[in-house]
């Protein structure tokens, strides 16, 4: 009786089968990617104006529907396909500037000698507000001159409930610590409770704002577009952070070994207050005990740190505003001003920030 059963419903439903005919096919949605309304013939770059930006007009993107859309202006070297693009500057209207020193720190990165020129390439990326995929432009190359800029660099600060200020932007955050030769490479070795935090360009200012959306690249909102997710900590503990603009990668390394702390941690030589005969001593952060900081007015000279006021731990480097110092390594040279000197004794590394 169950197979007659059977048998009877496929008799049943054939002829109604045969009625549907084909299935309609649901309407193709046709796109169209944002493009750079007439772009320039080249761009040359003088760093004579700090305040200088460069206007992109694009146009529209039509994702078929209605719907508000950011646009990013992205640069990488030619033949590279974006694998390494640069977020210039983004908007939600079909104008964007964009900060000439951006384009010359980022095309600098992607292999232009400084003062000197090269091909870049650049496109629109049009990224809708509702759950479509971003759409981009095709590439367009353009010759950029550089400029030298050996004096303007970027620090780089701390946020989030992760970290020693929480996401209070303007509390004498915690900076990175940024390497001496490449300049768009910065290294933060220390603690983090679990959750998340960014990083920013200027205290008191939530852009330019660094964070991920992919977890595995650095997203940025240079100012005028959404801000990106958080970097994530899984749970608390001593990590490496290194942040690398140049690629636009990072990484989140956990630290096994963690060297003791020391009572005190102090700068001392002939650009300091107390020269050669004392230490003067530096703030220690309460959330890492292996972080210090001190605002100082140094004269031209010399200096080092060294440990509970005594020189059986000290540190030093031949770098000048910023470096890894090593134990009895040279003096740090020194011009006159006034500085954030942060120094960490977990690895050696500090920075000092012109006031």
């Amino acid at each position: 009786m169950r197979l007659i059963s059977k048998l009877t419903w496929v008799a049943f439903m054939l002829p109604l089968l045969w009625a549907c005919g084909d299935l309609e096919q649901p309407p193709i949605i046709q796109q169209t990617p944002a493009s750079i309304s007439s772009p320039p013939s080249a761009i040359v770059l003088t760093g004579e104006d700090e305040e200088e930006v460069l206007v992109f007009n694009v146009t529209p993107a039509d994702f078929g529907t209605g719907m508000e859309v950011t646009y990013v202006i992205q640069m990488d070297r030619p033949g590279n396909g974006f694998a390494n693009a640069a977020d210039l500057g983004s908007s939600t209207t079909t104008v964007i500037e964009v900060s000439a020193a951006e384009i010359n720190r980022r095309a600098i990165s992607r292999g232009i000698v400084a003062g000197e020129t090269g091909p870049m390439e650049f496109r629109v990326r049009a990224v809708p507000s509702r759950t479509l995929s971003a759409l981009e432009g095709l590439p367009v190359t353009i010759p950029v001159t550089t400029f030298a800029d050996a004096v303007a660099l970027r620090n780089l600060f701390l946020v989030g409930e992760a970290t020693a200020r929480g996401w209070d932007n303007n509390a004498n955050n915690p900076p990175l610590f940024r390497d001496p030769e490449n300049t768009d490479l910065y290294v933060y070795s220390g603690f983090f409770n679990a959750g998340g935090f960014k990083v920013l360009e200027n205290l008191g200012a939530w852009q330019p704002q660094y964070g991920t959306n992919d977890g595995s690249t650095i997203s940025a909102n240079m100012g005028g577009g959404d801000d990106p997710d958080v970097f994530n900590v899984p749970a608390a503990g001593y990590y490496t952070f290194t942040f690398d603009l140049s690629t636009e990668s990072f990484s989140l390394e956990p630290i096994t070994d963690v060297p003791a702390t020391f009572e005190t941690v102090g700068i001392i030589g002939s650009a300091t207050a107390e020269g050669w005969d004392a230490s003067t001593a530096m703030n220690q952060l309460a959330f890492d005990k292996h972080i210090y900081y001190l605002t100082a007015t140094l004269g031209d000279g010399e200096m080092k740190f060294r440990a509970d006021n005594d020189w059986a731990v000290n540190w030093g480097t031949n770098s000048a505003i910023s470096g890894k110092a090593t134990q009895d390594g040279p003096n740090i040279p020194v011009e006159p001003g006034t500085y954030k000197i942060w120094f960490n004794s977990l690895d050696g590394r500090f920075i000092k920030i012109e006031q």
